[in-house]
């Protein structure tokens, strides 16, 4: 698409001219979005659910993968498109970066969409190099998780939480400084799955586990679009943290019992399976961030390590030994892992600077804006 067919804001269309109603089982594999930061090669669809489809695609400018999910639904009125645009133009607004290289695995919405005539928005994510899959496709080939596959899970997830729930929150139309959010949203649709090609499944015998974990479908953005509403859009930032610890407790008595779809009241601690399960240190430690018992994610994070992931080396552990820590102690062991890229090579520069600075003492003896909405088209 040429750039003499770029529309202003808050236009967009579809170049079908099949009514709203009619379109919704269209798929788009095979066009291409146009957005004002980027065009995007739609390739294949990957996760169906109702009222969101996301498909693969590429950033036909970086040439990177991407992935594209399609909002939609037959009840949305032009009223509403403006709303979700208005609330996603507010998102925009916020700076989600570290200020450094890594991403932590979190899949933070770098375009929105919004398209009045076809009742649709799109989301563009920043996509794994490995197609991701998602955890309840995953669960779905398998009938449970073993305990070292989990440990591995939760590890990961663990460090996306804790890097999301500290990280210093920018509003460039103000001076407001916000620190950390919560996820609000993790379930197995939320969470992806990016495999080693040479080992094609999450579940397999080699150690450790080859496999990232990504975060999608945070509940800012779902907020904004399915609760176009300013008030829905400000409780997503009040998210207890906490919420995001018991929900991923759940998830992972889900993963080793096999549970893909409980009822909303079920308690996995309470179920009969979770008795038969071997691993007792991981099922205390599930148990602990169901119950809110650690103080954030690092410190769960941290007491996630020091228990073996294994079970013939988690027979070891005792019970007692575990009970007996303490919150402090608790938080004491989470205890970071290597220091960001950023870090190392901002270190290395002040090092640096220092070793010169002593030389030459040594020497002298002396000190020394709102997006553009456009198509989509087939190719």
């Amino acid at each position: 698409m040429s750039h003499d067919n770029l529309k202003p804001f808050p236009v967009s269309t579809v170049t079908s001219q099949t009514e709203p109603h009619e379109n919704r089982s269209v798929s788009l594999e095979g066009k291409m979005l146009s957005g004002i930061a980027g065009q995007y090669a739609i390739h294949a669809q990957f996760q169906n659910r109702p009222g969101v489809r996301t498909y693969t695609g590429i950033d036909l400018h970086t040439q990177q993968p991407v992935m594209i999910k399609e909002y939609y639904s037959f009840w949305w009125t032009s009223s509403d498109i403006q709303q979700i645009e208005f609330a996603l133009e507010m998102l925009e607004t916020i700076d989600f970066r570290s200020g450094g290289v890594q991403d932590f695995r979190l899949l933070i919405p770098q375009e929105s969409i919004a398209s009045a005539k076809d009742h649709r928005c799109y989301l563009v994510l920043k996509s794994p190099q490995q197609q991701p899959r998602s955890l309840r496709s995953e669960l779905e080939a398998q009938d449970a998780f073993p305990p070292q596959v989990v440990h591995h899970l939760l590890s990961q997830v663990l460090q996306s939480l804790w890097f999301l729930h500290s990280l210093a929150i920018y509003h460039e139309d103000s001076d407001e400084v916000q620190k950390g959010i919560a996820h609000g949203n993790l379930s197995l649709d939320s969470l992806l799955v990016a495999v080693n090609p040479v080992v094609q499944t999450v579940v397999q015998t080699a150690q450790p586990p080859q496999f990232q974990v990504y975060l999608q479908d945070f509940q800012l953005w779902e907020s904004a679009i399915w609760h176009s509403a300013e008030p829905q859009l400000k409780s997503a930032f009040k998210i207890s943290k906490q919420k995001d610890l018991r929900d991923l407790g759940k998830i992972a008595a889900q993963l080793l019992l096999g549970e893909l779809d409980p009822p909303e009241s079920w308690n996995p601690l309470t179920d009969p399976r979770w008795q038969d399960l071997s691993h007792e240190p991981l099922k205390l430690f599930i148990q602990q961030l169901i119950d809110s018992t650690f103080s954030g994610a690092k410190a769960a994070r941290g007491w996630l390590l020091s228990i073996p992931a294994e079970v013939e080396s988690a027979r070891s552990v005792t019970n007692e030994s575990i009970e007996q820590s303490t919150p402090a102690e608790l938080e004491e062991v989470a205890v970071s892992e290597a220091p960001p890229t950023y870090f190392k090579i901002a270190f290395a520069i002040v090092f640096s600077a220092l070793v010169l600075n002593i030389g030459v003492l040594w020497m002298r003896g002396e000190p020394s804006k709102a997006p553009a909405f456009n198509n989509v088209q087939a190719k």
